[in-house]
């Protein structure tokens, strides 16, 4: 499915609505909510700090948190690189009006700016 949104072969409707008004929110808050979790088993140290120090107990609850929080950044990251490059593709070949080609790329540029800047903090 990310392959088809990647190489533009979605509707325009489909990816600017389903894969960026629906789908990029909701990964961003996810994201969000285990990077607050985490956040909150590991204090004020940061990730690096936390694995790194010498006669910490790692807990395996932390551990688990850390991965899934990672592994959800990095996709969340993969995700806007996709949806941009679907959205551009798509809105391309979206030969009924010229304003929503255009408006489709910098609402979605715009999206996933803010998207990034919610969940990061940037």
């Amino acid at each position: 499915m990310l392959k088809k949104l990647m190489n533009g072969e979605i509707k325009l409707r489909d990816t600017f609505w389903m894969f960026g008004f629906l789908g990029l929110p909701v990964l961003s808050f996810v994201t969000k909510i285990v990077g607050r979790l985490l956040v909150h088993k590991l204090g004020k140290t940061s990730i690096l700090a936390y694995f790194v120090s010498i006669g910490r107990k790692v807990e395996l609850s932390t551990s688990i948190l850390t991965i899934l929080y990672l592994s959800l950044a990095g996709f969340l990251i993969f995700y806007c690189i996709a949806l941009l490059l679907g959205v551009w593709k798509s809105s391309a070949e979206y030969d009924r009006s010229l304003w929503f080609r255009y408006l489709s790329r910098i609402f979605m540029v715009i999206m996933v700016f803010l998207a990034l800047k919610v969940t990061f903090k940037l």
